[in-house]
């Protein structure tokens, strides 16, 4: 049984470290995209297909059934499997299109914008196109291949960051976006049979079966995206495209950092999870493990970009995107206890506990929607973002909770991972405004000092305090040990096992 959690763990570091380089590679191109975008198109030009966007992902996810997931959790799925699970996503996708054309001008009405009707339409064909996509590819994350699915999916972005550059500065509007999001997924549809021998052809014969697992998933999915989504589409009723651009960039920058390196972790904690899930002790260390590092990143990127907000939107997108800055500080703040909240979701689905996972995003997503749904009675999209941090935090103890109840955690083990990044994050807070009000009234020079005096108080924080109590595992010990390992300073190697004191 050590070996298999040996096992486990290296997938574990392994898928995570792989999603990670996915995501920063992909979020390298995408600030480089946004950079340049920003000063070719206008903040209502983001708004508008913010809009449209929100519109046709909210039809979408009613297509992110879990089919796939199903073929990742099955033991040993056969072709007939993965055929039907193809069949299944293609004749969702065409029975979601037609949702979409049909509300394209109700939607019109509720943004008080009659272009959004268009851009639907347009951007629906995103969904019937992706319903075409090769089911062989599931393979790399069954088969804990990330690196074929980091290929996979930069590939794609590539492509999409590059037409939409090209469209921008050839169009100068809103159009350019649109074509740059169709462009993505005609690339990822075609390389889904580059990449992968599989061909897939129609079977209806295991749908049933597929639909077992795959219903309790679209619970999930559709939960998660309405509360991921809500605080935008409160901010869209307020019928200004460029709140509406505004709100979107500031989300997407925000959260950027934490959505790069937390939230691809768990991404490859599924396909891990189902592994061990008959093994109480191996999955009781690694979702500690995961909880302690998750902690220490949230804390760290969360808070880091709160405090540099106003001069990171100075040097990065441009005197024109000031409105922002207040939005920053607190979605970056939002972003960190989802990022804390949401890993504990992966445990319960590959555990078996879908309706337990589905009953508590479906809750979470009704408070989000009444809360964001208020505070947009306000007219001010501040009220909203503020509205997400208050569902977001009240929501945390109940995860922490349910977890206590269906592994062999209690809250004192989770408590003792959480407080240590929230300490080190205060003393990075105290220092980075102490220096920032000395610092030289120039945006580029002050923001390189609070990033550099940041990182090394939160770092130092943190390991002291990791010390103080005895080296327990964790990001820390792992960090150390790599450390060794690369520069062979010897000595003893601090244990993965050890109980925090």
């Amino acid at each position: 049984m050590s070996e298999q959690r040996l096992h486990v763990g290296r997938s574990l570091l392994s898928g995570g470290l792989w999603m990670a380089a996915l995501r920063w590679t992909m979020r390298g191109i995408g600030l480089v995209n946004t950079l340049i975008l920003a000063r070719l198109l206008m903040p209502s030009d983001f708004g508008l297909v913010a809009m449209a966007a929100t519109v046709v992902g909210l039809v979408e996810v009613l297509g992110w059934a879990g089919q796939w997931e199903a073929l990742i959790r099955h033991p040993d799925p056969t072709r007939e499997h993965y055929d039907s699970v193809w069949t299944l996503s293609l004749m969702i996708a065409a029975s979601l299109t037609l949702i979409l054309w049909g509300m394209a001008e109700p939607a019109s009405w509720y943004f008080h914008e009659p272009r959004v009707a268009w851009l639907i339409r347009i951007l629906a064909l995103r969904t019937l196109i992706g319903g075409f996509s090769n089911v062989g590819v599931v393979t790399f994350r069954r088969n804990l291949r990330f690196d074929q699915e980091f290929t996979y999916q930069l590939l794609q972005r590539l492509f999409a960051a590059l037409v939409t550059v090209g469209f921008a500065v050839w169009l100068r509007d809103w159009r350019a976006l649109a074509a740059g999001i169709l462009a993505g997924r005609i690339l990822g549809v075609a390389l889904s049979y580059v990449m992968h021998p599989y061909r897939p052809r129609p079977c209806v014969r295991r749908i049933p079966e597929v639909l077992g697992f795959s219903t309790r998933m679209l619970g999930i999915s559709v939960s998660q995206y309405v509360n991921d989504r809500a605080d935008e589409l409160a901010v869209g009723s307020l019928g200004n495209p460029g709140a509406m651009g505004a709100y979107n960039i500031a989300a997407d920058t925000a959260t950027a950092p934490i959505a790069e390196t937390v939230l691809p972790v768990t991404q490859a904690l599924f396909p891990v999870f189902a592994r061990i899930r008959d093994d109480p002790a191996a999955m009781r260390t690694a979702y500690l493990d995961v909880l302690s590092a998750t902690c220490i990143l949230s804390v760290a990127f969360g808070g880091g970009m709160a405090l540099v907000a106003d001069d990171f939107v100075h040097v990065v997108l441009g005197p024109q995107w000031l409105m922002t800055v207040p939005l920053m500080r607190v979605l970056a703040i939002a972003g960190g206890l989802y990022a804390i909240m949401q890993n504990g979701i992966p445990i319960l689905t590959a555990t078996g506990h879908e309706r337990l996972a589905v009953r508590l995003t479906a809750t979470r997503a009704v408070s989000m929607v009444l809360a964001v749904a208020a505070a947009a009675l306000s007219d001010n999209a501040m009220t909203i973002a503020c509205a997400r941090v208050a569902v977001t935090l009240a929501f945390i103890p109940g995860i922490f909770l349910t977890l206590a109840r269906v592994l062999p955690i209690t809250l004192g083990d989770m408590m003792a991972r959480i407080w240590r990044p929230m300490m080190a994050g205060l003393v990075m807070a105290v220092c980075v405004l102490t220096v920032h009000a000395a610092a030289p009234d120039e945006p580029a020079l002050r923001l390189g000092i609070d990033m550099v005096i940041g990182a090394t108080a939160y770092v130092t924080a943190t390991f002291g305090l990791w010390g103080l109590i005895g080296f327990p595992s964790g990001l820390e010990a792992a960090a150390v040990n790599w450390l060794r390992a690369r520069v062979a300073l010897g000595g003893v190697r601090i244990s993965q096992h050890n109980t925090p004191k």
